[in-house]
C-alpha cells in the first residue's frame, strides 16, 4: 500500500512525546500509532496521585482507546519516568542517553494549563522544561522534526489582530529565573500581579515567555509552534465526541446542558472552538513540514477558518437544540443562559439563580440528612467563570495564513488521514456528537433513557414558568401593597 507523505515522514521513526496523558496527547499518540506506523514512541509520564508510570501508561492506553489494538502496539510504547516541573525533566542520566540516541521526532505538549497557577510552578513546567527539552534536542544527532504545542492566547494582550510570528514577552527566561530564585513563594504571590503586567494570568504569560525561549534558543532547528484554540471533544476519532474526563470549557457546556449554569460574562462574538482530533492532525502534519530549518521557526495560529466562526450566541443555541433533542435524565432546572458584559448584574444574577437555590436545596439536604453540595458547587463554577472572564469578554481576530498553506500543501491522502480544515465544518453536527458522547460516557446516561428524559424535561420547563409566574406575581402583590 502506498504511504502518503505524511505517513512516510512518521514511517520507523522514533518519537518523543512529553504531555501525552492529557487529551491532546493522548490523540496525537493515537494517530500516531493507529496511522503511522513508527518505530517507537517514548511517553514521558510523573508519577501522579499516588500511581506509579507503569499504572498511569496502562491507564492511558485505555482511556486513549488503544487497549483493543494493544497487540499490534506492543513494543512500541516505552514510559519514560520523569516530570516536567523538575530541572532536566527529572529524567534520569540512563533515560536521556537513550533519548538522545533514538530519538527523531519530539512532540512538546505537556503544559500547566491551571490559569491562576502559582508562577513560580508555571514557569518551571511552561517555561524551564521548554529550555531543557531544547538542550535534549540539540544533542540529538539524527533529530528531524520538533513540535512545540503553545496556545492561541500566549499572546493575548495584544489587540485586534495576532499574527503568526513572534510577539515580545513581558520578560525573558532569564529575568524570570533571576526574580524566582531571588524570592520565596509567598513573595511570588505578591508581585505575581505587577510581573504578569498585561497578561491575564500565569498560563498565558508563562506560554509567551517559553515561545520567545524557542524563538532565541532553538536557531537553526527543524522547529515549528502550533497553537491551537479552545478544545473540545473530537470530531470523528478515536470516535466522534470523544473526550476524557468534564474539564474546561466541557464543563462549563456540560453545567449549562444540566441546567446548572444559567448566567455567564461574556459577549456573542466568535469563540474559537477547535475539534481535540483536528488539532493532534495539524500537530504531526506541522511536524512533517517543519524538517526544513527555518529562522524564525514557522508558527501555526490554530483557530479555524474565518469563514466558517461559531458565535457565542449560537454555541447556545446549540446547547439548547441539544437539550431539546438529547435531554439527560441527570439535568436538574431548565437550559437558560444570560449573558452580560457588566460583571455587576452577573453577581446579581449569580446570586439569584445559583446561589439563592443552592442554599435551598443543601437546607433541604440538611433536613434530610443528606450530602450538601450545591453551594460548595456554584462556588467553584463562580471561580471557573471569573477566571475564563477575560476571554469572554474580549475579542482577537488570527492570522492563519500558514495554516491554510499547511493544508493546501497536503497532498489528497493526507487530507483524508489527517484532516483540520474547518472552512466546511458542520458546527450544528459537531456539537450533536460531543453531545451525545457526553451523554452516554461521560453522564453515564444511555441513549435507552431517551423517552425519559424527554417527559422529566417538560416537566421541568412547566415547573419553571410556574414558578416564574408566581414570583412575579408576587413581587406585583408587593408592589402593590407597598404603593397602597
Amino acid at each position: 500500500m502506498t504511504l502518503s507523505q505524511v505517513q512516510e515522514f512518521y514511517k520507523n521513526q522514533t518519537v518523543f512525546i512529553t504531555g501525552s496523558t492529557g487529551l491532546l496527547g493522548k490523540l496525537v499518540l493515537r494517530k500516531l500509532l493507529t496511522t503511522c506506523d513508527p518505530k517507537k514512541i517514548y511517553l514521558l509520564i510523573r508519577q501522579h496521585k499516588g500511581k506509579s508510570v507503569a499504572e498511569r501508561l496502562e491507564t492511558l492506553l485505555d482511556s486513549a482507546d488503544l487497549r483493543r489494538d494493544e497487540s499490534e502496539f506492543k513494543g512500541k510504547i516505552f514510559a519514560i519516568k520523569g516530570d516536567c516541573g523538575l530541572p532536566g525533566l527529572g529524567i534520569s542520566q540512563d533515560d536521556r542517553e537513550t533519548l538522545v540516541n533514538e530519538t527523531t521526532c519530539i512532540i512538546h505538549i505537556a503544559a500547566t494549563i491551571k490559569f491562576n497557577e502559582h508562577l513560580r510552578l508555571a514557569g518551571y513546567v511552561n517555561v524551564r522544561a521548554v529550555q531543557d527539552l531544547l538542550n535534549l534536542a540539540k544533542e540529538v544527532p539524527d533529530l528531524k522534526a520538533m513540535v512545540h504545542v503553545s496556545t492561541a492566547y500566549s499572546n493575548c494582550n495584544q489587540k485586534d489582530l495576532i499574527k503568526e510570528q513572534f510577539y515580545e514577552p513581558g520578560m525573558t527566561a532569564t529575568e524570570l529565573w533571576k526574580m524566582l530564585e531571588s524570592v520565596d513563594d509567598e513573595t511570588v504571590t505578591n508581585i505575581t500581579p505587577e510581573v504578569l503586567g498585561s497578561w491575564p494570568n500565569s498560563y498565558t504569560f508563562t506560554k509567551a515567555v517559553a515561545e520567545n525561549v524557542i524563538k532565541t534558543e532553538a536557531q537553526d532547528m527543524p522547529i515549528c509552534i502550533v497553537r491551537p484554540g479552545i478544545l473540545m471533544g473530537a470530531f470523528q476519532e478515536p470516535e466522534p465526541g470523544w473526550l476524557d474526563a468534564i474539564e474546561g470549557i466541557s464543563a462549563f457546556l456540560i453545567g449549562t446542558y444540566l441546567g446548572l449554569i444559567h448566567c455567564h460574562l461574556a459577549d456573542t462574538k466568535p469563540i474559537y472552538l477547535i475539534p481535540s482530533d483536528y488539532t493532534a492532525n495539524i500537530i504531526l502534519a506541522a511536524g512533517c513540514h517543519a524538517t526544513e530549518k527555518s529562522s524564525p521557526p514557522p508558527i501555526y495560529n490554530y483557530t479555524g477558518s474565518e469563514k466558517n466562526l461559531l458565535t457565542k450566541s449560537k454555541l447556545y443555541e446549540y446547547g439548547k437544540l441539544s437539550t431539546k433533542v438529547y435531554p439527560s435524565v441527570h439535568a436538574v432546572n431548565a437550559c437558560l443562559l444570560i449573558f452580560t458584559k457588566n460583571k455587576y448584574y452577573l453577581k446579581f444574577l449569580q446570586f439569584w439563580l445559583h446561589l439563592v437555590p443552592a442554599y435551598i436545596v443543601d437546607l433541604l439536604c440538611l433536613c434530610l440528612r443528606k450530602k450538601r453540595r450545591f453551594v460548595k458547587m456554584y462556588q467553584k463554577v463562580h471561580r471557573m467563570c471569573d477566571e475564563l472572564a477575560y476571554f469572554n469578554v474580549n475579542f482577537w481576530k488570527y492570522e492563519t495564513t500558514n495554516c491554510e498553506t499547511l493544508w493546501k500543501a497536503l497532498e489528497e491522502k493526507d487530507r483524508e488521514l489527517f484532516p483540520f480544515n474547518m472552512e466546511n465544518l458542520d458546527w450544528w453536527s459537531f456539537f450533536e456528537k460531543c453531545a451525545i458522547y457526553a451523554r452516554i460516557n461521560l453522564l453515564k446516561d444511555p441513549m435507552h433513557t431517551l423517552p425519559q428524559a424527554k417527559r422529566k424535561r417538560k416537566f421541568i420547563i412547566f415547573l419553571y414558568y410556574c414558578l416564574t409566574f408566581a414570583l412575579v406575581f408576587l413581587m406585583f402583590q408587593f408592589f402593590v401593597f407597598t404603593l397602597f
